[in-house]
């Protein structure tokens, strides 16, 4: 089979009408998580798994694939919180958007895990509201972007419900973040008079994932450009103000590195997809990112389900021909 590119990949990829930027609610309370060892948090990020987007005699193969995959990191790695972050499921031709997602639900609720999920560029349905609805309800869900498009917060507490971490979830559209995600980061700033550290997590990366990598600061592999679409490094500024400490996201198959800007760590997620392009780049699997409450420290590495993990060597800026 050759190897598939972006390109290639996005015209397998049915062609669906644009999304309709719905209004961002304020933030409200979030969703509450409470870990029994603060000094120890895991979590366990997939991303672009791709769902239905191969082609018609392989896809349910590869869909198989990939859940076999997805149970195999988390019994690898026993993560407090699985992240997916976009690029579940592929488009919705013919309405099946919804059927797709119900998929992908069914097999995140049987992980036995508390989860959670941001919205990708590809995944589409006809009905949103009723699609919020369902990713709230399942088992297991932490999703609690019904009320604002998407955008939500996981606040994360020790065994007294002392708040000591919060995950802030993002919704990027096709575009990337835009003003309507920045306006509802600060009103989140405002509504929160004692922040703790975050992580933010969504799909499509900002700018400033293309100038660390021009300019020499980032660690990792790049195979692919950066496609941060309409995102313009608007939204680094908001986010560091926040008190974000890291960022991840996906989008980019072939693309698995990290580097500072202005303070925030911006890491690439290790695609989770099972087939797609960027296969033949490095082994498909998830980011484990583990975290002390109590000093602020957290590291992270790339984990995949043959049980082998990697991480950047000091100096590690690799170039990958494709």
């Amino acid at each position: 089979m050759i190897p598939l590119t972006r390109r290639a990949f996005l015209k397998t990829s049915v062609a669906c009408a644009g999304l309709v930027l719905m209004g961002t609610a304020a933030p409200s309370g979030g969703a509450r998580l409470t870990i029994g060892h603060p000094k120890r948090f895991r979590i366990l990020q997939l991303t672009d798994l791709h769902f239905f987007s191969h082609e018609k005699e392989v896809r349910d193969a590869f869909n198989v694939r990939a859940v076999e995959n997805m149970h195999k990191l988390v019994k690898e790695t026993k993560p407090d919180l699985v992240i997916v972050t976009g690029d579940v499921w592929s488009e919705n031709p013919g309405g099946e958007g919804e059927a797709r997602m119900r998929y992908a639900i069914g097999h995140f609720e049987s992980l036995g895990v508390p989860w959670a999920f941001t919205w990708g560029n590809h995944d589409q349905v006809s009905d949103y509201p009723v699609a919020h609805e369902a990713l709230a309800a399942a088992r297991h869900s932490l999703y609690r972007g019904t009320d604002s498009d998407g955008n939500y917060v996981i606040n994360i507490e020790d065994a007294s419900r002392k708040r000591v971490w919060q995950i802030v979830c993002l919704n990027t559209h096709r575009d990337g973040l835009q003003q309507p995600q920045r306006q509802w980061m600060q009103e989140l700033v405002k509504a929160d008079p004692e922040p703790v550290p975050r992580f933010a997590f969504f799909h499509i990366p900002l700018k400033q994932y293309d100038d660390i990598w021009k300019n020499g600061t980032a660690l990792g592999m790049k195979g692919e450009d950066v496609c941060m679409e309409k995102e313009d490094g608007s939204s680094l500024a908001v986010l560091k103000a926040a008190g974000v400490r890291a960022c991840f996201c996906g989008h980019d198959h072939q693309n698995d590195y990290s580097g500072m800007s202005d303070g925030v760590e911006l890491v690439y997620g290790r695609v989770s997809r099972a087939g797609g392009y960027g296969a033949d780049i490095f082994p498909k699997g998830g980011k484990l990112i583990t975290v002390n409450c109590r000093t602020g420290r957290y590291e992270w590495v790339s984990v995949t389900p043959d049980g082998k993990r990697w991480h950047p060597k000091p100096g590690e800026h690799r170039e990958i021909p494709n």
